[in-house]
């Protein structure tokens, strides 16, 4: 008998073994509890109706809010001698939180020694209105799972100064955010 022969022959009785396993296990009964496959049972779940009333929630000064930052707090500056005059960051909000509507929401600017200026969304941003956009266009509303960018435009900042923004839900928490503007300004910092 020839090589190609032998194993032709050896790959014929495999497939014809393994095909017989294969129908032989899917076809034949399990012992004992007279011939019955146990089922098997997932765990329950609960499903409870949304309530039409929004629960209430406290503003207990603690990092409770619906409403969070994602990544850097960014100065844009287009005279770095100067200071910087743009802000921009992104928010998102938490698994269980409500969408925000975003035509509604505010933003509080200060440094020491300011007043405090609040900004309402508009569709450019200036140093009394702030733009909202997700993948560079324009969104009037977020949901858990949205990642928006705020930019509004500032009175040019000084290297050195501390920066105070609050983001302001009309429902829910307010987020602080607190940063300082580097010492050495480029067109674009991160401010820490």
């Amino acid at each position: 008998m020839s090589t190609s022969a032998l194993f032709i022959k050896t790959i014929c009785v495999s497939l014809i073994l393994v095909s017989l396993v294969m129908i032989l296990g899917c076809t034949t009964t399990p012992s004992g509890s007279n011939g019955k496959i146990p089922g098997t049972s997932s765990p329950s779940t609960t499903v409870f109706p949304l309530s039409p009333v929004p629960a209430p929630i406290s503003n207990s000064g603690q990092s409770s809010a619906n409403i969070q930052l994602r990544g850097n707090v960014y100065g844009l500056s287009s005279n770095p001698h100067a200071g910087i005059d743009t802000i921009t960051f992104s928010i998102g909000l938490t698994q269980q939180a409500p969408a925000v509507d975003l035509t509604r929401l505010e933003i509080v600017f200060s440094t020491l020694g300011t007043d405090p200026v609040i900004l309402t969304r508009g569709t450019t941003d200036s140093t009394s209105t702030f733009t909202t956009t997700e993948g560079n266009y324009a969104v009037t509303s977020m949901s858990p799972g949205n990642e928006v960018e705020i930019n509004f435009r500032v009175k040019e900042v000084p290297a050195g100064t501390t920066v105070n923004i609050e983001v302001r839900p009309v429902v829910g928490p307010a987020l602080p955010i607190s940063r300082t503007v580097p010492a050495m300004i480029l067109s674009m910092n991160v401010l820490d």
